[in-house]
């Protein structure tokens, strides 16, 4: 048989669904806008129009940040860190009159430094222009990596956690662009990429498994990099807020940490984490630590694994993600925006290596799977959202395993866009 011929042969069994059209692609993505929509109505309405005591208004987390900058340019940058202070400012905004789930400021200084210009417009203006740079940015890093066109952008807007983090006026595009930046530019472009993931020291939680991958992957620059723009932005925060705000920073997190293992198990809307599952069950903070670890260890296993072998890229940088997340023992939902990365980079890869058997329903599983905020509370799906991110890691360590060596058909869904 020619070599044509085998690789035509092989590809037989890497070739997207048959329902997998661009006519369909369009339709479920506007059927999950419509929900998308129906859900913001429905918040919009009962903060503003029929005034629902204690219903959440939009910029909810926002709120914090604006206040911190209310503070900061006000009180001093320490002062941003005083619960008592930062609540008074937040309640009204977030319409908050109860206060059963105070949300204090817990960022470090250089993301306080970076919201130090929020105040300087009025707090819906600017809850506009933050949520609307962190879309743009995000969009950026998007057309990086997929051409532009109709059936590609639909699934993203539909995408339920961009709604949340919208609504919510979270970071989260913020981060999501910046390690998509990192892992992007990673191999091609190392300084730029390290710059990207320095700057995650804006919620350095969200870099913990960076520098694992990086030496692992003995990407030297993109390391000394990154630890020259952290070390850079951390200096510049202390000189010009003051370097008591990270004595300030470092105190507040005992204080957090008993908030999580108190209400982990209990949150509103629950809490996409093994350590919330295991508190939601009652079992102990260590035990449900220990259950945290266990749910993450096959995900750090594989960056490690991943970065050992020099995988491609997409395979590296999805399981980079999917592992940044599974660490994290406190997860809210418009911080599953980062599923994004896995998904995108999946179907790049898909689209220049060709497709297994079950690729298409697991990435479209991890695409809905945010939509389990709009639920209500008492169907408890959302703390069984890590599971399915196990999901994906199957799928990565069976793509790493078996593809084929040379592209196969993996154009079909790039005819279609």
């Amino acid at each position: 048989m020619s070599t044509a011929g085998a690789i035509a042969s092989k590809s037989n069994n890497f070739k997207l669904p048959a329902w997998v059209t661009r006519e369909r692609i369009t339709l479920y993505s506007l059927i999950v806008l419509m929900i998308d929509l129906v859900y913001f109505i429905l918040r919009f309405d009962g903060a503003y129009i029929f005034k629902i005591p204690n219903f959440t208004a939009l910029g909810w987390d926002f709120a914090v940040f604006w206040s911190a900058s209310y503070l900061t340019l006000h009180n001093g940058a320490a002062s941003a860190f005083n619960i008592g202070l930062i609540h008074q400012l937040t309640a009204p905004l977030q319409h908050d009159t109860r206060g059963l789930f105070p949300t204090p400021w817990l960022y470090p200084p250089t993301f306080l430094l970076a919201v130090r210009p929020l105040v300087l417009l009025p707090f819906y203006a600017s809850y506009a222009a933050f949520v609307t740079f962190g879309v743009t940015f995000c969009a950026f890093m998007y057309t990086r990596m997929l051409k532009p066109a109709l059936v590609v952008w639909l699934p993203a807007l539909a995408f339920p956690a961009v709604w949340i983090a919208g609504m919510a006026g979270q970071n989260s595009f913020l981060t999501l662009g910046l390690a998509a930046g990192g892992l992007i530019f990673l191999d091609k472009r190392p300084w730029l990429a390290g710059i990207f993931i320095g700057l995650l020291a804006i919620k350095p939680q969200l870099g913990v498994i960076f520098p694992l991958a990086l030496i692992l992957g003995r990407n030297w620059r993109a390391l000394a990099s990154a630890c020259i723009t952290t070390t850079t932005f951390c200096v510049l925060a202390g000189v010009i807020l003051g370097f008591d705000t990270y004595g300030q920073f470092f105190a507040a997190l005992p204080w957090f940490s008993h908030f999580v293992v108190a209400h982990a198990g209990a949150w509103p809307t629950g809490m996409p984490t093994g350590f919330a599952l295991a508190r939601h069950f009652g079992l102990s903070p260590s035990a449900a630590y220990l259950v945290q670890a266990i749910l993450a260890a096959p995900a750090v296993a594989l960056v490690i694994y991943l970065a050992l072998i020099r995988a491609r890229l997409e395979l590296r940088a999805a399981a980079i993600a999917v592992a940044t997340l599974l660490a994290q023992p406190y997860l809210l939902h418009y911080d599953l925006i980062w599923l994004a990365l896995p998904i995108v980079f999946l179907v790049v890869d898909g689209l220049r290596h060709g497709w297994h058997k079950g690729d298409i329903p697991v990435l479209i599983l991890v695409w809905l799977v945010p939509i389990a905020y709009y639920l209500p509370p008492e169907w408890e799906f959302s703390q069984n959202i890590p599971i399915v991110m196990l999901a994906i890691l199957i799928l990565i360590f069976r793509r790493c395993r078996n593809a084929p060596t040379e592209p196969v058909l993996g154009h079909e869904l790039g005819a279609l866009i």
